[in-house]
């Protein structure tokens, strides 16, 4: 159970973590979604996100070895004690932070898409054109009849 409960706490501490580096990037992408800043902070979070996976794989092998399916399953299974209660509420915890991460990251995803949005509205006017994210005109198949575009050299 001490195990379980470890791997819980763990959970917790990079659920907390991740919220902080969502926080920054979303500043990021409301203020000025420059290249470097936002690079450091999508850097930032893979180091944080590669962290979380390793915790769920030995999550993985933890309940493999305890032959239960999740750690709801294997909490639940456990005689009551006082480290089944702390285990059962270090869960609620993690699921509040799983949920609230879940909807910072839908935020995050408008945010990139609107950024993207404002980039290639800025594309067009400066070239002058209509284009999709490929520069070629709308409708048209990538490479099909390709006349001279934007950054040909010869334009």
């Amino acid at each position: 159970m001490e195990e379980a409960i470890r791997l819980i706490r763990q959970q917790i501490l990079v659920c907390a973590r991740i919220n902080e580096l969502f926080e920054a990037l979303r500043e990021v992408l409301r203020k000025k979604a420059e290249g470097k800043a936002l690079s450091n902070a999508v850097k930032r979070m893979e180091a944080v996100f590669s962290e979380l996976s390793g915790l769920e794989d030995q999550q993985r092998g933890f309940l493999e070895a305890q032959q239960q399916r999740n750690m709801i399953g294997f909490v639940q299974a456990q005689p009551a004690s006082v480290e089944r209660d702390v285990a059962m509420r270090l869960l609620s915890q993690l699921g509040a932070w799983q949920t609230r991460l879940s909807r910072q990251s839908v935020t995050a995803k408008e945010l990139l898409r609107h950024s993207k949005e404002f980039v290639d509205y800025h594309m067009n006017v400066l070239s002058q054109t209509k284009a999709e994210a490929t520069y070629g005109p709308p409708g048209a198949s990538a490479g099909a009849g390709r006349g001279p575009k934007m950054f040909d050299a010869n334009v």
